[in-house]
């Protein structure tokens, strides 16, 4: 998307409300609100000034409703890694 030009704000926004506007389902998902699912990315800075920060600084992210932490995640992608050796 950055290579047609797209800025970091239009990239993310594709990503999210254009989903729920996409499904026709805005009222659930697509921004943070109250009411709304709770499935979101924490990361260390920053995505609208770097967009490699979603890549590369991951804190964590919530599934409905459940905070799973970078070290979480790190742990379940290696369980799973050594079960596909």
């Amino acid at each position: 998307m950055s290579a047609a030009a797209m800025s970091p704000y239009q990239i993310l926004r594709t990503g999210t409300v254009n989903v729920g506007l996409y499904f026709q389902n805005e009222d659930d998902f697509g921004t943070v609100e109250p009411g709304k699912r709770a499935e979101l990315l924490l990361v260390d800075g920053n995505p609208l000034q770097d967009l490699r920060k979603i890549q590369k600084k991951i804190d964590g992210v919530m599934v409905r409703g459940r905070w799973i932490s970078a070290e979480e995640i790190r742990l379940g992608l290696d369980r799973i890694a050594a079960a596909n050796r």
